[in-house]
């Protein structure tokens, strides 16, 4: 093991003078594992030598705090403002707008100065060099953006007054960056790039902080910035540092191999401690590389491939389980073996996966609905996500309001609706704030009583962690806004500390000399295990193609060598080469699924491995056991339980609408009007086609009902009366709104977004159907979705049933002693049939329900007026009205040329002929030797609310 060997060099060479060296990683995860390997080999008590990751010692050098990145951010903006006012410019950003241009200011400042690169040169350089003159090419959208946000008026379209102010902006940064410093020393802090600066020029504020050691030990670096090669190279040849550097042959004597870029490098300036190894390029050690189908898989197999390794019971701290994707953790963690002695998560894990995250996300939007709305209403959405959101639904109070909405399709909700809610975090969060800088206390507050909520399972210890590093992390923010003088908006503070949690990754700290291992990969450098399991070894995350935002371009960075793309699969290339070194079991899995978070692809790293080594591969392919198998035919025979149910249509109308159910599906019928099993309340943001037509029928009749009380008796309709009905339009279609979404006609619904759309669309076919009854004046009406219902005789097992038929009808005029059935339509119903018999055809993908319902209903019209009495129907087309005017009535396809509709004497034939057609299905409805059963008819279960329910 590496650390192992460097732990005996050590020792053998310094015995017990090692008290007098300085030992330095690039990461705190080394050292840990390295005073591990000491202590095993030293036999009487010594002094512990002094151990520091790169930065801690780097820090020995100065006598200033380091700055939080928050508070630079607003130094920053300081000194662009102090210096852009000094050169005459009178319209300075906000720091709302200058954030997000300063964030990746700063991230360019912290390159520079790490590097010891001169500012100056770099920008003076980059306008001489015309790098501006050739366009915002190499501007990622995200640049842009970024720029829209700093410049109202920037665009890709003008760039010649972006390119001037650009320009300026870049002139101007070494003046910024100048006095960015001078704020930094005013305040008695500084920055890592600036220690590394100020070693690199010998003006360091503890000069002697080297003395305290004999000799500084450089352990398992890898890529090293400009400034790190001169320092190093100073110590080195000043005989303070030696250096002991993790390699194989296999890389190092390639030097076309990425994965030895920087360490050939590095070992001919600095030479190396220990001999390079030669453990990569092995014979007798398979790699097994399993390609899966998708993420679950490669998850769903772990728990195999830990069975295969015998350690993983005896000594599970030779195991570890690399994650190349970190969002991989949850899933990793629940498939963990519940029999494994201890897991040990040494990573971060990316707070804005977690349930925390989202908590705080929705909390911050509920309180902008909030302070838009004036602390008296809220938006439906972000209300319902908190009250939905994991750690609330179960509440009592969430419940209740969340069904309330849900249910009444309350778009803004009154403060009124939440007054008398109890439950203490629902309560903080659901107050407005009297000043912006309080969302942060608040967001604290919930989080204390989230605390008490915490499992102690693996999973609810990782919670809890999670919320303790929450936590901090705003008592952080709110003192670094507290310092800060200039005024800042909710949405502002909100923006910022969304973005400062979602960038925040949480060391989860475990007990590293303990248990199996779940990491990083970054995690791993300088560590070794004998058995390691990679998962998404995949083209695209290993190596990762991400990098830091940046206004310098490729060029520039090339000239001043710093940090481009293939620095950075260099630095991925090293750590998964080098865990091969030590390991006697590789298992590297990837997701050979192609979609847009995927390519499909194995790691570049892989397929080198199968052509320049020896290494034997042996492939594997798994897929997740899903296999789609149709659920068994569903066949629900008639018991005496549903007999018995059936039986409710002796005294309760069977409707058309349930006849076409029982039609087109025997099983939906059973489902919808024997077991009356109805879809669950949900949220109407967008209205569907059945609830437009509800709400259009509503409104009709509301507006009908309003002329009746105007009226006595059965007086007919006459213009007049259809010129106040369209006085009256929008006062019925709130009506029809609020009755239909929330069961209450007096419900003021506010019309916004989609509402406001479909209330535009309801106008409209309003306005034609009273265009096209104001043409037929005068007339009368009879019903108004008034309910018709007749008894109607059938067979079942040899006695006569008389079964209710019935149900609500659109509406029913008179007019010269013809009655008129009319159905509203505002989907695509066609007027024309192909014949009675095709009304009934259950194969049919074209039978027209709309057609059979109003025959029904003219039926049981005639049955209540006298058969004698001439009854017509037909159908209100509203989406084509205004092209085809007053042809309401029904048509067969033989006479459709002609034009002639079906009249109220052929309409006599048709119900004639329908109702003998009719029988016999009713009668199927009732009889015991005919199970409901499912349609043979898959296309008619698309849109069926009971799919889910039949596996279709």
């Amino acid at each position: 093991m590496f650390l192992q060997e460097v732990a005996e060099s050590l020792y053998k060479k310094y015995g017990n003078e090692l008290s007098n060296l300085a030992l330095v990683f690039p990461n705190k995860r080394p050292s840990v594992f390295f005073r591990q390997h000491l202590g095993a080999l030293i036999t009487k008590p010594i002094w512990s030598p002094d151990l520091f990751t790169i930065h801690e010692f780097i820090q020995l050098s100065g006598n200033r705090l380091s700055a939080d990145r928050l508070y630079l951010s607003f130094l920053l903006y300081e000194a662009y403002s102090e210096v852009m006012l000094q050169g005459g410019e009178t319209n300075i950003s906000t720091y709302e707008r200058f954030y997000s241009l300063g964030e990746i200011l700063l991230n360019d400042f912290t390159e520079l100065e790490s590097n010891a690169v001169a500012i100056a040169d770099v920008y003076t350089n980059m306008a001489d060099l015309a790098a501006i003159e050739q366009g915002f090419d190499y501007l990622t959208e995200e640049q842009k953006d970024f720029l829209t946000r700093f410049w109202n008026n920037f665009s890709v379209e003008r760039l010649s007054l972006q390119k001037e102010k650009f320009l300026q902006l870049w002139q101007k940064l070494p003046a910024i960056f100048e006095r960015f410093r001078v704020l930094l020393e005013d305040k008695n802090l500084t920055t890592t790039g600036i220690l590394y600066r100020n070693l690199v020029n010998d003006t360091q504020d503890n000069a002697g902080f080297m003395d305290y050691y004999d000799k500084v030990v450089f352990i398992g670096f890898n890529a090293l910035n400009r400034a790190e090669l001169q320092l190093f190279t100073r110590w080195k040849e000043s005989g303070r540092a030696i250096f002991y550097f993790d390699t194989d042959h296999h890389y190092i004597d390639d030097p076309l191999q990425e994965a030895g870029l920087f360490l050939r490098r590095n070992i001919a300036l600095f030479g190396n401690e220990l001999e390079t190894g030669n453990a990569i390029n092995r014979s007798d050690r398979p790699i097994h590389i399993i390609s899966a189908e998708g993420n679950a898989a490669q998850v769903r197999v772990l728990p195999e491939l830990l069975k295969d390794i015998p350690a993983v019971m005896e000594h599970p701290e030779k195991v570890a389980v690399f994650l190349a994707d970190e969002n991989q953790l949850m899933p990793v963690l629940h498939a963990m073996p519940s029999d494994l002695p201890y897991v040990n998560i040494t990573m971060g894990y990316g707070l804005a996966q977690s349930p925390v995250f989202s908590l705080v996300q929705t909390i911050v939007r509920v309180q902008e609905s909030l302070a838009r709305h004036g602390g008296k209403r809220i938006y439906y959405q972000p209300l319902l996500q908190l009250l939905q959101h994991p750690y609330l639904y179960e509440v009592t109070d969430a419940i209740r309001l969340a069904t309330e909405i849900n249910e009444k399709s309350i778009v803004s909700i009154p403060a009124e609706k939440w007054a008398s809610i109890e439950e203490k975090r629902l309560k903080m969060i659901l107050r407005p704030l009297e000043k912006p800088i309080e969302l942060i206390q608040m967001i604290r507050h919930v989080l204390e009583h989230q605390a008490t909520e915490s499992t102690e399972s693996v999973v609810g210890t990782l919670e809890a962690q999670l919320l303790t590093a929450t936590y901090y992390q705003l008592n952080r923010l709110e003192d670094l806004l507290l310092q800060f003088d200039h005024p800042l908006s909710l949405s502002f503070i909100g923006e910022i500390l969304i973005s400062v949690l979602r960038s925040l990754s949480v060391p989860l700290e475990g007990e590293p000399l303990r248990g199996l291992q779940v990491m990083g990969l970054l995690e791993s450098r300088g560590l070794d295990f004998e058995h390691i399991i990679l998962l998404n070894v995949n083209e695209g995350v290993l190596p990762k193609k991400a990098v830091a935002p940046t206004f310098i371009p490729d060029s520039i960075r090339r000239a001043y060598g710093l940090s481009v793309m293939e620095n950075q699969d260099a630095i991925f290339a090293y750590v998964f080469y080098r865990l091969l070194q030590k390991a006697e079991s590789v298992y590297c899995l990837y997701n050979n699924t192609i979609d847009d978070k995927s390519t499909g692809e194995q790691s570049r790293f892989l397929t080198q491995l199968e052509y320049e080594t020896a290494i034997p591969i042996i492939r594997k392919s798994v897929q997740l056991q899903v296999n789609p198998q149709a659920k068994p035919a569903i066949t629900i025979e008639k018991d005496e339980a549903i007999l018995q149910n059936l039986r409710v249509y002796l005294g309760q109308p069977l409707t058309p609408s349930a006849i076409n159910n029982f039609i087109d599906c025997r099983l939906k019928f059973y489902f919808q009007h024997v077991q009356k099993i109805r879809e669950p309340e949900s949220f109407q943001d967008e209205i569907d086609a059945r609830m437009l037509g509800n709400i259009l029928h509503r409104a009709i009749e509301y507006l009908y009902l309003c002329v009746a009380e105007t009226k006595s008796g059965e007086q007919e309709i006459l213009p007049a009366d259809i010129d106040l009905m369209a006085g009256k339009t929008e006062w019925a279609i709130g009506q029809a709104f609020g009755q239909e979404l929330a069961g209450d006609r007096n419900h003021e619904v506010e019309f916004t977004g989609t509402y406001k759309v479909i209330a535009e669309v309801i106008r409209l076919y309003v306005q034609e159907i009273l265009k096209q009854d104001k043409a037929y004046t005068p007339f009368r009406i009879v019903y108004m979705e008034g309910r018709l219902k007749q008894f109607f005789p059938v067979m079942v097992g040899g006695e006569e049933w008389r079964v209710l038929l019935g149900g609500t009808i659109d509406r029913v005029d008179l007019k010269n002693g013809v009655y008129r059935i009319i159905d509203y339509k505002t989907g695509r119903d066609k007027k024309d049939i192909r014949s009675v018999d095709a009304l009934f055809d259950r194969n049919s993908s074209d039978r027209n329900k709309a057609a059979l319902q109003t025959i029904i209903y003219t039926y049981v019209m005639q049955q209540q007026v006298g058969i004698n009495k001439p009854v017509n129907a037909g159908l209100y087309d509203v989406r084509n009205m205004r092209r085809e005017g007053e042809k309401f009535d029904w048509r067969f396809r033989e006479q459709s040329a002609n034009g002639n509709g079906v009249d109220h004497h052929r309409m006599n034939e048709i119900i004639t002929e329908t109702v003998e057609r009719l029988r016999p299905v009713i009668e199927e409805i009732f009889d015991r030797r005919v199970p409901f059963d499912q349609t043979d008819k898959i296309e008619k279960c698309e849109y069926c609310s009971f799919r889910v329910l039949c596996g279709r």
